[in-house]
């Protein structure tokens, strides 16, 4: 008898045990798939993540492309029922296994006879006789709460046999025992990490939604320019960065986004209160849970970061322990932030939904009160930047005015800069004027964002305003601190006179006792000295200044001096030092969790280049990223020289597209805002690069005209932009004119210690001389260049150099010691291959030719049939991996070809000198 014939069987649902539909325009992702495809060596497969974050298509897309048998269980609330369990258990295996259809119909008929741990038991029995594999996909488990289903579940995995493979998709952690399975390396787990979306990926699936192009700052030419919209590459990382990667939150934008006039102002703007959002979360998630839980969710929701004892606090619920547990256990957007699992935090569009929840669910002073109650908890703990933060949701001004007063020095050098702008900015301006301590803060506030005219203002007001506030005990350390950021003032804006003078005048004022105020002002001595050349003397007062900083962990001030003792190092050719120094300042800002705070950018910014002149492209580019974000907050022309970098390292690659775009970008902000020298050369000697490769010499010619003569070059942004005037005369062939300029700005350089100046020089010297005929000139001067390379490591500038001189190369290998012609033959290699792929055109097959592929556009194609990938064919080929990407789409649609699988045939087809598809 079938048990569907029995009055209290509930009626099967076919939904429930059938593949979910795929629609054919699912994305694919490579990545994930590749982890789905490793679990098919394993028994066992978890799939945990949150809802939303695509864990039923991921599976569904995958297993419609498996060659083998795949039975699906959708299960709901209504399956805890064992007998339930059991009946969609066997009818889902059964569909799949028709080999098996008798033997799966008796147990059917006599299961109510039995409990569920027999019928797993009979599956596995049965299962062990099939000759190929079967998938089992058990979706939604976290439905299940039924002890007896979790233990018959527990038993068919011990027993399960070889054939099997069973993939449970799941909200939380299930209550299997997996702790045994980990140990012994039989399960695969994927997780939230894993199942968030990459920017890549991010990109291509907008785009396959909704037929936008995405761009990396300029636009990518849309297939239908009418209708279609451009995505900033920049507004997608920062909404992907809050999404976590959440695929039900990119599904939102791409079914809300096309009724916007502009996709980059949603972007910018989506948050957790989107209407979408709301309901996703709300329906899905909040709604689900006991009142109880609720209350404890939205309560809760005002939490930055939480344990136990704080939830408790906030919101009186004495079991908060147990509560996180099964928050835990729900997956629901909940993120641990240690591995004993003691702090956690939500989702950020999980908390942004929760607080807009609670706005709508409790009066405004019910919500101040958990505020209050939460401020009075970090206060107790001695947590001063999480009570400020709570004082500010509730606009309590007299606690923010007395927790700044006290404390803000100490907030302002563990990092919290932003935090104190806040504050700032939520007091009453008289509030801070009265008051010296806040208003010396916002001074030191205004210096760290490089905002030059503020801090002149402040700066201002507390010479008129101070001396009446601040009994005369007190007068000659507030003066000293006046003094100091004067000093900085005027640094910033490259009057270094005045800037020893006020520094000076700091040192000569400061008590002893004030370690930050001399720290400041020696630094300030230690810029003026760089700028004045004196490398050695600047450096000893970097090391004073340190010194300074460390006897009152001034971290703020420390990171400075390391950072800029890293740049002298650099600017002095002992690169290997400097990377070390660099590595130090990122070791102490880590330690105090200061590692993103505006000092930062500069130490990364100088890393980047140190790591462009070593070719690391890859480490420099994420190290310009970094920086990007540390100042994102800043006004845009502090990314002229990130912008530069970046530029360099896309010209390095051959990326012309985005060099373009960064140099056109750089262009407008340096028009509208005045930049330091060091910048402007930075981002002028990369404009002449991009000029001189893009053959635009009439730009190049025209920058020159324009140019005022420098003589005096002590510092290394003099001595760069100098460099400049002579690069551009050599791209215009006035080769005199540019050996007349590099001689004495050789002399120059070696004077004041710049050694990486002057191996620059020096190469550009060599250019000028070969291109006159002054060989034995030219070869001395390589070899100069040479001699200073080789303990720096430095290839870059060496690969800059025109044919004429890297021929040069080769004529002075027998003139040099063993380890700089190591170093030589190490250039001359990288030259060599990033040469190669231009001089194929002879060696390319003529069906090949036939074809019309240029020649890297063949060389991509034969690495394609050697089975390399983007990233390995872009370190070949010395370009960029979107390079490669753009290469891959012209041969596509010259070849009519729409897989990586059918270029590998073509490639080899037109290897063995055959037109595709034809026979020889």
């Amino acid at each position: 008898m079938n048990t569907d014939e029995l009055p209290d069987a509930r009626p099967l649902i076919p939904s429930k045990i059938i593949l979910p539909h795929v629609d054919s325009t699912t994305m694919n992702r490579p990545r994930l798939d590749a982890l789905l495809n490793e679990a098919t060596n394993k028994p066992l497969c978890i799939i945990r993540a949150p809802a939303g974050f695509g864990k039923t298509t991921l599976v569904a897309h995958w297993s419609s492309h498996q060659p083998g048998r795949t039975a699906w269980f959708q299960i709901d609330d209504l399956d805890n029922d064992a007998a339930c369990f059991g009946r969609y258990l066997l009818v889902s295996l059964q569909q799949q296994l028709p080999e098996l259809e008798q033997a799966l119909e008796r147990m059917h008929e006599v299961f109510h006879l039995y409990d569920l741990i027999w019928l797993v038991g009979k599956l596995c029995n049965e299962l062990s006789t099939l000759d190929q594999r079967i998938i089992l996909v058990l979706d939604d488990y976290h439905n299940i709460r039924n002890e007896r289903i979790h233990e018959a579940l527990r038993f068919f995995i011990q027993h399960q046999p070889t054939q099997l493979h069973l993939y449970i998709l799941t909200r939380g952690e299930p209550p299997l025992g997996l702790a045994n399975w980990r140990v012994r390396g039989v399960l695969q787990e994927i997780g939230a990490d894993d199942l968030g979306f990459t920017l890549e990926e991010a990109q291509q699936f907008l785009q396959e939604s909704s037929a936008r192009p995405v761009s990396e700052g300029t636009p990518i030419k849309p297939l239908n320019p009418s209708q279609a919209q451009i995505i900033d590459r920049q507004s997608l990382e920062q909404v992907l960065e809050r999404l976590n990667g959440w695929a039900a939150g990119l599904q939102i934008i791409a079914l809300s986004a096309p009724t916007q006039d502009s996709i980059n102002h949603f972007l910018r703007h989506f948050n957790g209160t989107h209407a979408h959002v709301l309901d996703f979360l709300a329906e899905e998630i909040l709604f689900k849970q006991p009142k109880l839980q609720q209350e404890f969710l939205l309560k809760t929701g005002i939490l930055d970061k939480f344990n136990p004892e704080l939830a408790t606090a906030v919101t009186g619920v004495t079991d908060s322990f147990y509560q996180i547990q099964e928050l835990e256990k729900r997956g629901l957007f909940l993120v641990p932030l240690d591995e004993y699992r003691r702090w956690y935090r939500y989702h950020p569009f999980f908390a942004e939904f929760l607080r807009h929840q609670l706005e709508l669910s409790y009066p405004a002073d019910q919500i101040m009160a958990l505020h209050q109650k939460a401020h009075d908890w970090w206060r107790d703990q001695h947590q001063v930047a999480e009570a400020l933060g709570h004082a500010l949701a509730i606009a309590n001004t007299e606690l923010i005015r007395e927790t700044l007063t006290q404390q803000g020095w100490s907030l302002f050098e563990q990092g919290h800069i932003t935090l104190i702008e806040r504050c700032l900015q939520a007091l009453p301006p008289m509030d801070i004027s009265h008051n010296h301590q806040l208003t010396l803060l916002r001074a030191w506030v205004c210096l760290t964002q490089a905002d030059a005219k503020s801090l002149q203002n402040v700066l201002s007001q507390a010479e008129q305003q101070l001396p009446e506030q601040v009994e005369n005990l007190h007068w000659r350390k507030v003066s000293a601190e006046i003094h100091a950021l004067k000093a900085q003032l005027c640094a910033i804006v490259e009057d270094t006179a005045s800037a020893e003078c006020h520094a000076r005048q700091a040192l000569k004022t400061a008590p002893e006792s004030a370690h930050n105020v001399q720290a400041a002002a020696l630094a300030v001595m230690g810029e003026v000295n760089v700028c004045n050349g004196n490398l050695d003397l600047a450096l000893a007062h970097f090391s004073r200044a340190e010194s300074e900083a460390r006897e009152v962990q001034s971290i703020q001030s420390l990171l400075w001096t390391l950072g800029q003792q890293a740049d002298i190092l650099f600017h002095q050719g002992a690169l290997p030092d400097a990377y070390q120094k660099q590595a130090e300042t990122f070791q102490v800002a880590r330690s105090h969790h200061l590692a993103q705070i505006p000092v930062m950018e500069f130490v990364h910014r100088r890393r980047a280049e140190l790591l462009l002149e070593w070719l690391q492209f890859h480490e420099a580019k994420q190290h310009c990223d970094t920086g990007l974000r540390i100042i994102e907050h800043l006004d845009d022309h502090c990314q002229v020289p990130i912008n530069a970098l970046q530029a360099q390292i896309a010209l390095h690659q051959e990326d012309l597209e985005t060099a373009a775009s960064l140099v056109a970008r750089n262009s407008d902000l340096m028009s509208q805002h005045p930049c330091h020298s060091d910048w402007k050369a930075l981002a002028t000697s990369t404009q002449i690069r991009f000029w001189t490769m893009t053959g635009n010499h009439h730009a190049v010619r025209n920058w020159l005209s324009q140019q005022s003569p420098v003589t005096e070059a002590p510092n290394h942004f003099r001595q760069a932009q100098v460099r400049n005037s002579a690069n551009a005369m050599l791209a215009c062939s006035y080769f005199e004119a540019a050996i007349n300029l590099l001689v004495p700005l050789i002399k120059q350089s070696q004077d004041h210690g710049l050694k990486l100046s002057e191996m620059r020089n020096q190469l550009l010297l060599a250019w000028g001389y070969e291109a006159i005929g002054q060989n034995q000139n030219a070869s001395m001067a390589v070899l100069r260049a040479l001699e200073l390379a080789e303990p720096m490591r430095a290839i870059a500038g060496f690969l800059q150099m025109p044919d004429l001189v890297i021929d040069l190369y080769h004529q002075v290998q027998g003139q040099l010691n063993a380890q700089q012609n190591r170093h030589l033959q190490r250039i001359l290699e990288l030259s060599r291959r990033r040469q190669r792929p231009l001089h194929k055109l002879d060696k390319i097959p003529e069906q090949a030719k036939a074809l019309a592929l240029t020649p890297k556009e063949w060389e991509v194609l034969r690495l394609i049939g050697e089975g390399r990938s983007n990233e390995n064919i872009a370190e070949n080929m010395f370009v960029a991996p979107s390079t490669v990407r753009s290469h891959i789409k012209h041969i596509y649609q010259k070849l009519g070809i729409a897989n990586r699988q059918e270029a590998r045939r073509v490639s080899r087809d037109l290897s063995r000198g055959k037109l595709p598809g034809l026979l020889p």
